[in-house]
């Protein structure tokens, strides 16, 4: 176990140095203004700028992490480390014996790998000594005697190695482990589980209807080993433990066939990983379980049966677009007509569909894959987000020559996605010309309906009574089926903008976003939150609930509009 005093920076590194009397104001704007250019740590750019030494740099970070510098000692027992000598190179260290303490010297304190290595090694507290790369690493050559091996000989321990940590993720507790984990995250309809590498451990959380719940911490001596069960699970390289990468598991938990997709990130304590579960049976390809009201549900089928122009569904990212989509792709897939999608993944395979997953390593980005797309005429094309100027005016090109377009957006609200396609670059005309229509949504927790229970009047919430008269909250006060959260499942909050001459006159001669919204509110537009506030009165869902989702247009519905 580390010291938790290790990374407290309470001085920033430069100012350090400054008092230090080591670097000078203008030396660090220097440094600083070559950070966003070069792929080098402050520190690193101000060694090759000549402006500190090494050493200075070494004495800054060891005051600023609060660890110490390294002065060999005559007491001094080097300790075996048994580790890939491949790893070992490339992260060069050194476990040393004084008196009654262990010590780590290295050379680069954030190094995460060399960190996790340490307490897996020493398996009790240690101190952390800095010392140059010079050093550590002819300390390295001479104590472990890595100068001296051939290389063939280090690709077979390399692989014995590797062998070693495949046997660890194969032990029946590891094992035990992991399935546990993954069934009980199946069973809670965890939508996420997460592995995250702290000082104090591995802690495990589930994302359970958007809030992230604690789970067990395992046992430390396990730590490492589940994180490679995973990652063999998914096809993973165990031995890549600086990139990240991505993979994916398919299995069986309690007769339904689950999708997991694993995703491995570097930290500074080790690797962190993040499994998304994709129910099969479980996704929605119908509209009326989306939880739409009826005026909204018929305005979008309106606009999906169009047959042409650009439909957006916008919303930050967990909030359900792809299965918005999904449910009207699905909805029109009458079998006369051609769909192709590309999508950042393909999460779930639709029949009759043809998917496109993109991939950045081969330059297939959605611009690329787009522009392919149009020339295998296909009726109804579906880009999974559009993210720059390419895309969207390829996006638009398409619209305006007889297909029609789904895509997605990162906005606040429908209203804010013209404003965001101007942003982007699209000619205002261009999009006045195009757009259909916009759906705008959020998912809000349920009530668990077990433990459902009424409360006071919203009156005494809102400070005066809404339009439509009074009625009561409900909330859930936790029982078994919810885990005592009170909630169980969730349902969207939509509002949804279809453009019409005014709207699209508006946006061609470039009104505001203000003036849009006064536009559209005099033609009947209702709010997320208006949306949210009927749910509440149907006793779906909880007004903490709505306000946490929809803190947006809150006034004017307040204030009679509802």
């Amino acid at each position: 176990m580390r010291q938790t005093v290790l990374f407290e920076k309470d001085e920033k590194l430069g100012e350090l140095l400054i008092n230090s009397g080591k670097l000078r104001p203008n030396q660090l704007e220097r440094a600083l203004s070559h950070l966003a250019t070069v792929p080098q740590s402050l520190g690193e750019i101000l060694v090759s700028l000549g402006f500190i030494s090494e050493e200075d740099l070494l004495a800054a970070l060891a005051r600023q992490l609060q660890v110490q510098m390294y002065a060999p000692a005559p007491e001094d027992e080097f300790l075996p480390v048994e580790i890939s000598q491949l790893f070992h190179r490339e992260h060069p260290f050194a476990l040393l014996k004084r008196e009654e303490k262990s010590i780590l010297v290295l050379h680069d304190p954030m190094d995460g790998d060399i960190l996790s290595a340490a307490e897996i090694l020493l398996a009790q507290p240690f101190e952390i000594h800095l010392t140059t790369e010079a050093q550590i690493r002819k300390m390295v050559d001479d104590h472990y005697g890595l100068a001296l091996e051939e290389s063939g000989h280090e690709e077979l321990i390399d692989v014995a190695d590797i062998d070693k940590l495949k046997d660890m993720a194969s032990e029946a507790p590891v094992i035990k482990y992991v399935n546990n984990l993954i069934d009980v995250a199946v069973g809670r309809r965890a939508s996420d589980i997460h592995m995250e590498p702290f000082e104090e451990g591995l802690y495990i959380r589930l994302r359970i209807d958007g809030i992230l719940h604690e789970y067990e911490i395992p046992p430390r001596s396990m730590q490492p080993a589940i994180i490679s069960r995973t990652k063999l699970l998914a096809g993973l390289d165990i031995a890549e433990r600086r990139l990240p990468q991505d993979g994916k598991i398919s299995m069986r938990i309690s007769g339904k066939e689950i999708d997991l997709r694993v995703s491995t990130m570097p930290t500074v304590f080790g690797e962190g990983v993040v499994i998304r579960i994709l129910e099969k049976g479980n996704i929605i390809l119908e509209m009326n379980q989306l939880g739409m009201r009826p005026a909204v549900e018929q305005k979008f089928r309106r606009l999906i049966s169009l047959p042409d122009g650009i439909i957006l569904v916008t919303g930050p990212t967990g909030s359900g677009k792809t299965t918005t989509l999904y449910c009207a792709l699905n909805h029109i897939n009458t079998g006369n007509n051609k769909i192709i999608t590309i999508e950042d993944p393909v999460e779930y395979q639709l029949h009759g569909i043809n998917q496109i997953q993109v991939r950045p390593e081969i330059k297939l980005t959605f611009a690329r894959g787009l522009r392919s797309i149009v020339r295998q005429d296909p009726d109804v094309i579906m880009v999974g987000e559009i993210r720059d100027l390419e895309t969207a005016e390829i996006a638009v090109q398409s619209s305006l020559t007889g297909h029609l377009v789904f895509s997605t957006l990162h906005t606040n609200d429908s209203i804010s996605a013209v404003i965001r396609m101007a942003d982007i670059g699209v000619e205002r005309f261009l999009i006045a010309s195009s757009l259909r229509g916009v759906l705008a949504q959020r998912l809000v927790r349920r009530i668990c309906p077990h433990c459902k229970e009424e409360r006071g009047p919203i009156s005494e919430f809102l400070g005066h009574t809404p339009a439509g008269g009074d009625f009561p909250l409900h909330a859930g006060k936790g029982c078994p089926h919810c885990a005592q959260t009170g909630y169980s499942g969730r349902v969207g909050l939509y509002e949804i903008l279809m453009i019409d001459e005014d709207l699209s006159r508006g946006i061609s001669q470039g009104t505001d976003l203000d003036g849009l919204r006064k536009i559209a509110e005099r033609k009947g537009f209702q709010s997320m939150y208006a949306d949210g506030l009927e749910k509440v009165r149907e006793g779906l869902t909880t007004y903490a609930e709505v306000v946490r989702v929809s803190r947006g247009d809150m006034g004017s519905v307040e204030n009679g509009s509802l």
